[in-house]
């Protein structure tokens, strides 16, 4: 759930705050912490804070030319894929809508009006994607299929944006993921097909079927890697073919 909403100066001035959840921040504290963090990492290293985790929490800053400042404060376990999403949506938004308040020297809350419904309507948007019951069900039985054999103990299909469209039998390997996914979003610049992760005495594997959609599997105790990484694989190509005739999965 994303707990708070911010539009700050890279000064550490709070220009506009919006709460979702039970998580109410001191933006006065907030906003002089992330401006001490801007200037650090600005003279360390000549580049901009992009994302941090507090705790259960995870804090992702978009920029809005050179001064302004967009944040969003969510829980952990969201995709930052997805959050980053409606906040890049926000930013265009802002600079196209609200472009001469920002480069005022000094604008307030009031400046921004129709703000409040606009990112109510952009972050309380559900995180979710229909896809088609033929391609569904289809999709439903190849990860019946995987869960049955002797090396996988849970799998789900999952889009690229890391929303889950079909879900396992097990929530706390759905939620770690989730958290995974940021391998995808971290690396989009460069090809990243498969991810093998090492999680307990198991594997767990992400394989990109295509440009929409994820297979992530875990692993049973002692099954070689080799092995696991050609079934993962067969079923997603088998999941990519089907996907191909659909063309999209939206």
């Amino acid at each position: 759930m994303i707990q708070n909403f911010l539009i700050l100066k890279r000064s550490g001035e709070s220009i506009y705050k919006k709460s979702f959840g039970k998580i109410d921040m001191d933006e006065t504290i907030m906003c002089g912490f992330f401006s001490a963090f801007f200037t650090f990492t600005q003279s360390l290293c000549g580049a901009d804070l992009r994302d941090i985790e507090l705790g259960p929490y995870r804090i992702l800053f978009e920029f809005v030319g050179k001064e302004i400042i967009l944040v969003v404060f969510f829980d952990k376990s969201d995709s930052i894929i997805n959050v980053q999403q409606h906040l890049i949506k926000l930013r265009d938004i802002i600079k196209e809508k609200y472009g001469d308040v920002i480069k005022k020297k000094v604008c307030k809350t009031e400046d921004f009006e129709g703000l409040n419904e606009l990112i109510d309507e952009i972050i309380l948007k559900p995180q979710e994607i229909k896809i088609k019951e033929e391609f569904k069900s289809y999709c439903e039985s190849v990860l019946n299929d995987l869960n049955s054999t002797n090396e996988i103990i849970d799998c789900a299909l999952i889009s690229i944006d890391g929303i889950p469209l079909l879900r396992g039998t097990k929530r706390e390997f759905l939620d770690l993921i989730i958290r995974q996914m940021d391998a995808f979003w971290k690396f989009k610049s460069q090809v990243l097909d498969q991810i093998i992760l090492y999680y307990e005495n198991r594997y767990i594997i992400l394989y990109k079927i295509n440009e929409d959609l994820v297979l992530s599997a875990l692993i049973r105790r002692n099954t070689p890697i080799g092995l696991a990484t050609l079934l993962v694989e067969e079923g997603a190509q088998k999941i990519a073919k089907q996907a191909s005739k659909f063309n999209r999965i939206r």
